[in-house]
């Protein structure tokens, strides 16, 4: 009669592995060294067992349950693959722990290290607290190199809770941020910060003025992000080409979506946002340097406290590069949606908007054409509010086009102020330009 036997081997030293032959993981192990793993060996993992040590681990295409925990993250890995194609954030114990600062970072590092294999980070769905920025940058003697990454979760862009929920805690500085990025995505997280917006009445919230709009614990600060792209102008001037952010949810940030907010770099062109909310913020969306061509926003959404939806030339470099805004629900409380000014060559052009219980359009600052066509504003009673200036623009070449402005069908005067064209749109109510 044969007999089977099943040998585990509990890697303690250095280990060797010189035949290409499968690894079963079901026991915590600990590598201290280096552990070399055959080119096409599988490093499976069953439903228990873990390896822990400050050794580094190369090779092996990891096959893992994407909930499991199977790496300390004093480990260094450099696998072959990953069986899917897939490196797992709760690989290095997120979710497992108070703070998931240092494990998410250690996952998007150990992504961006082995970018000859690896591309895709998935974060499965959890609530992850986290107090330290999260960065996905490459430096190669000390300056940035371009990196590529995929980050994902479970969450669709209108989750409250549900699916994946980055919560950062601190108050300060920004939760995700991406540096010289190239071709990276970044789709269906929820990302919210400590910012809370002024919960005044409405005769007092729709009259706050932009620099006092700020969190009412007086915790966070003016530059307060949730996902900023090029933060860092210290190191090279190049920003980032070709990301793609679609399916996301951020809010509770004094900015929710800031682009090269640095002063220095150029680039950050071919971006596309789509389907993206804006939570409670100061600013939903900041744009901030000229280079920034060909960048659109399909889909924004936002139903909640918010100051300004949409700022261009106010920060960074306080320029205004070439965006389209195509699409969008806005309604909650937002005091204005725009706030643009804009020079040189690279306009603005925004369609199909539909925006109620609005404060303003707001201010528009141009040398060169800047459209908005069909799009449908709908503004709060001035006997809520007071008699509001619900435009404000400089210019002819601000042409609104097959638009529709009222009160919800009440006649009073609606105040414009400065310059503009309309052409086949239509008023509620006596067009008073001043």
């Amino acid at each position: 009669m044969k007999r089977s036997v099943f040998f585990f081997l509990c890697f303690t030293v250095c280990t060797s592995v010189t035949k290409a032959q499968d690894i079963l993981i079901t026991k915590d192990t600990t590598i201290n060294t280096t552990w070399n793993i055959p080119k096409g060996a599988i490093l499976k993992f069953g439903s228990k067992g873990k390896i822990s040590g400050t050794g580094t681990i190369k090779g092996g295409i990891i096959d893992a349950a994407y909930t499991q925990w199977i790496f300390d993250s004093t480990l260094t890995v450099s696998p072959e693959g990953t069986y899917n194609n897939v490196f797992s954030a709760k690989w290095f114990g997120a979710g497992t722990v108070k703070d998931n600062a240092g494990v998410l970072q250690k996952g998007i590092n150990t992504v961006l290290a082995n970018s000859n294999v690896l591309r895709n980070f998935f974060i499965p769905r959890g609530v992850y607290a986290f107090s330290k920025p999260l960065t996905v940058a490459s430096l190669y003697k000390e300056q940035y190199g371009g990196c590529t990454i995929h980050i994902y979760g479970e969450s669709s862009f209108w989750d409250s809770g549900s699916g994946t929920t980055l919560q950062y805690t601190a108050t300060d500085g920004f939760a995700l941020g991406l540096q010289l990025n190239k071709g990276s995505e970044i789709d269906h997280l929820t990302i919210l910060g400590q910012f809370k917006a002024p919960g005044d009445a409405d005769s007092v919230y729709y009259n706050i003025p932009f620099d006092q709009f700020n969190d009412v614990n007086g915790k966070c600060s003016p530059n307060y992000a949730g996902l900023v792209i090029d933060y860092d102008g210290s190191r090279n001037s190049s920003g980032s080409t070709g990301i793609k952010v679609h399916d996301v949810n951020i809010g509770n940030f004094s900015i929710n979506y800031s682009i090269s907010p640095n002063g220095k770099t150029v680039n950050a062109d071919i971006l596309l946002f789509e389907n993206i909310r804006c939570g409670n913020a100061k600013v939903g969306f900041a744009t901030g340097q000229a280079q920034e061509k060909g960048n659109v926003i399909r889909g924004i959404y936002s139903w909640g406290s918010i100051h300004t939806l949409y700022v261009a030339g106010k920060y960074g470099k306080a320029q205004a590069g070439s965006y389209t805004i195509d699409g969008g629900n806005i309604a909650g409380r937002c005091i204005r949606l725009f706030d643009i000014s804009q020079a040189g060559w690279y306009s603005t052009n925004i369609s199909n908007i539909f925006a109620e219980s609005l404060g303003s359009i707001g201010n528009i600052s141009t040398q060169i054409p800047l459209n908005i066509s069909n799009s449908t504003f709908h503004f709060v009673y001035p006997n809520k509010i007071g008699r509001q200036t619900l435009l404000s623009s400089n210019n002819d070449k601000v042409t609104f086009n097959n638009c529709i402005f009222r009160y919800y069908g009440n006649p009073d005067p609606m105040k414009f102020v400065g310059r503009a064209t309309f052409n086949n749109c239509q008023f509620s109510g006596q067009l008073v330009k001043e």
